[in-house]
């Protein structure tokens, strides 16, 4: 039956094959997982699809085979894969499989997937058993023997099954035979053996006991069967290759009934015998594409997949807006260079560039086509057209001096006489032209450099001159023409045809395009985006990418009801208004194609808007054109890192933070939209917080990289029908890249900390080099004046000896009356003068060598003692024993023990009135030992170590102490005195 009156049911599709990535024409199965992600079945593999890439599933862990394999997804999401070792389950978490079913030994044969029934998946065995499985715990819960013919070693016998269970029971075909399989019961319900029911090729059931099918024979006969009745019944006979078999899928969408027969899918009742409907893709095309059909698939947002027998897979979305178009099967007849919509009428006039005027009515039918003028023999341009009051339609066609004039009911053109004003010649009607206004008295065209007024009244067209012929587009505003050139905005009187007002507007490129809302504000549409302004010419704003625009570059503009501005571009049709998103509609959702015409738009009486493009013409209402409140869920799809896909134990699509070195700082991410429409429909958009101020658009879903510097940032992603400036991210990973060691803040904490201690080091060593030097300078002050000390106990003790001879010399001769007598201590004096100086030369004796040997200090000791012989005669003096020549002393502990004997020697001499002073030296335990023994008074020592007048003995511990000499003085009042020194 025809069905050509009906109105026409338009679904968006999109073609896929090798070409797109496809591993083959001929795809043997398809399914989806939970995130609706396509997964194909090849003789010679697997792909994934994620509505955009294909991807190859190689043979891994949990899943031993990829070769003509069958896939089954559970009302659970979880999807299912049998191949020759079993089934496999794929976890959609990590993106790994595990074996959920291994094949009995073997048995090679892959699994049929029968369906689902009250949560058990079942499945047909090459052993012609039907096995069912839990779909939670996957643990088995029957095996049963169908009895059927084991197909494992013949192909041709491998089972047919129904596309859908009711009531518990399945269709088979088995054995050359038609089967009701009781799932619950485990049995054969009922069996069409022994009938004309042979040669099944497709079938469905229509209830528990009645199948539709087609009969694999040349006839391509519709068939129903009834099991109770075992009545066959012929439903209708389909036109098809009688030499080939049906293509036929049998398929419930929209709780409607299709039939996929060859290269048509029809709408139909439920016998499947009458058509309904035929749905048609956005250019009024079979939406199979002209493809033949082997199976058809439905995604978990109800969109179908066609598998084409040659042609790979097609994909129809369930869910569009509202967009018709208008145009022919004929690419290159379908350039619009004008439209004009007359609902009154049912009509819609396209004008096409080289094809004439094509015709549609209100429901996108080619109603008729005038391709030439009369008397010409060339097709024609129709640039613009309006409808008169008479009904008829005025024609102004490119390179044509005059006007035509279609009647109103298309049946005759004639032509309308065109005056030119004050004896101008005649202009011919250029390529950009543009209907500018009208109104029950007079209509107004432009044509670059010509206004066009036509009276409807009296019927006539006048055409006068513009003062400017550069201009793409007008509009009529306020009684003047508005036009740009030479960057300014000039209002022409159309009295006068002089420019009234200039306003500059620099920077737009070149303006093609005017529009204004019930505000009187101005749009202009440039090569640059759209410049808004208020009566008096100001510019109120300016929209360019930076506000979301999908194109600059305005090529029509209308305003809606609202005040809205709709805009076609390069890149489809966009809505914008102040303050608002910006909603985009391509190709994807029913243009006829992105990119549109110059000044081809139209706006019909009910509000429906027209624009003309380059494959036809697109119109909507307005107000059905909102964003889709689906909310998208966004994945990533793959994630690179340094040029190589991340592997971890989560999937790419459940990854929320990333800690990376800071040599893994290049990183790619692919993503993807998954909702009600195809995920290219998507605007996406992506930020990196860290490096991106504002949002920024992914165009064609192009793989976005980044370069990260050690940091913290989060990427951040959006997708939605318009673009959102104000965006909430939908999906986001943390990214930590951890800087090299020499950039940690505990190294570089540690690096500061080392320079201010090196610092504090310098300054302390500074300070104490500073400190030393003074610290030197009292030493060598100190040293002076121990020095001094020690020369003053020097001459103490040994000068003073000689010096105390003289005076006790000195006090003799002045009690002395002898002559001879006086002479002797005259003598006495004189050697004691001698012994000072010897005294004096012994001191600097002790400075002359850094080292003295004990056996020299023994023999100055002993010159000393020699001396005082001479001048104390009334004292026994005597001195034994040796020193050792190996026995080293330093200068200074040399003189000191020399001092401190002559020290003890004089002191016996002077206080103690001793008649005998004796001095041994002898090596004890390998120390020297110097003892000075004096038969004298003795003293209390213990008494006299606290005396002020106590200066030599206290000379002689400094000495002994500075020496590091054991010193020891045993003494007692009337027994004499005993020093002892131990070097």
């Amino acid at each position: 039956m025809s069905i050509y009156a009906q109105t026409i049911e338009r679904f968006n599709s999109f073609s896929y094959n090798v070409n797109d990535g496809l591993l083959q024409s001929h795809v043997d199965d398809m399914a989806f997982d939970k995130n609706n992600f396509g997964w194909l079945s090849f003789t010679n593999g697997i792909q994934k699809f994620d509505g955009h890439s294909f991807t190859q599933v190689q043979i891994q862990p949990g899943l031993p085979d990829d070769k003509g394999t069958n896939f089954f997804t559970t009302s659970t999401g979880d999807l299912l894969i049998s191949h020759t070792h079993g089934i496999s389950k794929y976890e959609v978490s990590n993106n790994k499989f595990s074996i959920i079913y291994q094949n009995e030994p073997g048995n090679n044969e892959v699994a049929i997937f029968l369906g689902e029934d009250e949560k058990i998946c079942y499945f047909f065995t090459g052993r012609a058993a039907i096995t069912g499985i839990d779909i939670n715990s996957f643990k088995i819960t029957s095996n049963t023997k169908t009895g059927f013919k084991d197909y494992k070693n013949d192909p041709y016998l491998k089972l047919k099954y129904s596309g859908n269970i009711i009531s518990h029971t399945i269709g088979l075909y088995a054995d050359s035979s038609l089967h009701i399989w009781d799932l619950k019961h485990k049995q054969i319900l009922y069996s069409a053996k022994n009938t004309m029911v042979t040669n099944v090729f497709k079938f469905w059931l229509n209830s528990s006991y009645e199948i539709s099918y087609f009969q694999n024979k040349k006839d391509n006969i519709l068939m129903r069967y009834n099991f109770i009745t075992h009545k066959n019944a012929v439903v209708v006979k389909y036109p098809g290759d009688e030499n080939k078999s049906p293509r036929v899928v049998f398929f419930n969408w929209k709780n409607k009934n299709y039939l996929s027969y060859y290269a048509n899918i029809f709408e139909t009742d439920t016998s499947f015998g009458k058509k309904i409907n035929e749905p048609k893709n956005f250019q009024n095309e079979p939406i199979t594409g002209g493809f033949v059909t082997n199976e058809i698939k439905k995604d978990k947002l109800d969109n179908l997949y066609l598998l084409s027998a040659n042609n790979g897979i097609r994909k129809i979305v369930a869910n569009n807006y509202p967009i018709y178009y208008y145009g022919t099967e004929k690419r290159e007849s379908n350039f619009v260079v004008s439209v004009l919509p007359d609902k009154k009428a049912n009509r819609v006039l396209v004008g096409t560039q080289g094809n004439g005027l094509l015709i549609f009515d209100t429901l996108q039918h080619l109603v008729k086509q005038i391709r030439v003028l009369p008397g010409d023999k060339n097709a024609f341009t129709p640039v613009s057209m309006l409808k008169v009051n008479d009904g008829s339609y005025l024609l102004f066609c490119w390179d044509k001096k005059l006007v035509w004039q279609l009647n109103k009911n298309l049946s005759d053109l004639s032509v309308v006489q065109v005056i030119p004003k004050e004896g101008r010649e005649l202009p011919v009607v250029k390529y950009f032209s543009n209907f500018l206004y009208q109104n029950d008295q007079v209509a107004l065209v432009h044509s670059q450099g010509s206004l066009y007024k036509i009276d409807q009244v009296k019927k006539t067209i006048l055409v006068a001159a513009l003062p400017i012929s550069d201009e793409v587009g007008c509009m009529f505003y306020n009684k003047y023409i508005l036009a740009h050139s030479n960057d300014q905005l000039l209002f022409i009187d159309t009295g006068t045809m002089t420019v009234a007002k200039k306003i500059s507007l620099k920077n737009t490129g070149g303006v093609r395009c005017f529009a204004t809302d019930k505000e009187a504000n101005i749009y202009v549409g440039s090569n640059k985006g759209i410049f808004k302004l208020n009566v008096k010419g100001d510019l109120l704003w300016m929209a360019d990418k930076k506000q979301g625009l999908p194109d600059e570059c305005i090529y029509a503009m209308a305003t809606d009801k609202t005040g809205i501005i709709w805009c076609s571009t390069n890149k489809g049709i966009f809505k914008i208004a102040m303050g608002s998103n910006v909603l985009q509609l391509t190709k994807e959702d029913g243009l006829q194609e992105n990119e549109f015409n110059t000044n081809v738009v139209a706006k019909a009486d009910d509000g429906e808007l027209f624009f003309g493009g380059v494959n036809g013409t697109s119109s909507f209402y307005p107000q059905a054109i909102n964003p889709v409140t689906e909310k998208p869920t966004v994945l990533f799809t793959k994630i690179k890192i340094n040029n190589k896909e991340i592997s971890a134990d989560t999937a790419a699509w459940n990854i929320s933070r990333l800690e990376l070195p800071y040599h893994q700082n290049s990183l790619a991410f692919d993503f993807i939209a998954m909702a009600g429409s195809n995920p290219v429909q998507y605007i996406y958009q992506y930020k990196m917080d860290g490096i991106d101020k504002e949002w920024l658009q992914n165009t064609d879903l192009q793989t976005v990289r980044y370069f990260l510097p050690p940091g913290e940032y989060v990427f951040k992603i959006y997708a939605s029908r318009f673009f959102n400036k104000d965006a909430k991210p939908m999906k986001e990973i943390r990214i930590i890249i951890n800087p090299p060691v020499w950039k940690t803040w505990w190294f570089i904490t540690s690096i500061i900390l080392l320079l201010l201690g090196g610092l504090a080091y310098a300054f302390n060593r500074y300070n104490k080099n500073k400190y030393q030097k003074k610290l030197t300078v009292l030493e060598n002050e100190h040293r002076i004046q121990l020095e001094r000390e020690r020369i003053s106990r020097d001459l103490h003790d040994s000068i003073g000896a000689y010096a105390n001879a003289v005076l006790y010399n000195t006090e003799l001769l002045q009690k002395e009356n002898d002559i001879d007598q006086k002479t002797v201590l005259m003598n006495d004096l004189k050697f004691a003068s001698k012994d000072i100086i010897t005294s004096l030369r012994e001191t600097v004796w002790a400075l002359k060598k850094e080292n003295y040997t004990a056996e020299e200090c023994l023999l100055r000791i002993k010159n000393f003692i020699q001396v005082l012989s001479r001048y104390y005669k009334h004292i026994q003096f005597k001195a034994e024993g040796d020193a050792s020549a190996e026995k080293i002393l330093h200068h200074t502990n040399a003189l000191h023990v020399v001092r401190i004997v002559q020290e003890a020697v004089t002191n016996a001499v002077k206080h103690a009135a001793a008649a005998n002073i004796s001095l041994t030296s002898k090596l004890c335990d390998g120390r020297w030992e110097l003892t000075v023994v004096d038969d004298g008074m003795g003293f209390d020592y213990e008494a006299m170590k606290h005396a002020e007048h106590g200066n030599g003995l206290l000379n002689m511990n400094q000495r002994a102490t500075e020496s590091g000499l054991v010193f020891t003085i045993t003494s007692t009042p009337g027994s004499g005195t005993k020093m002892t020194i131990l070097v």
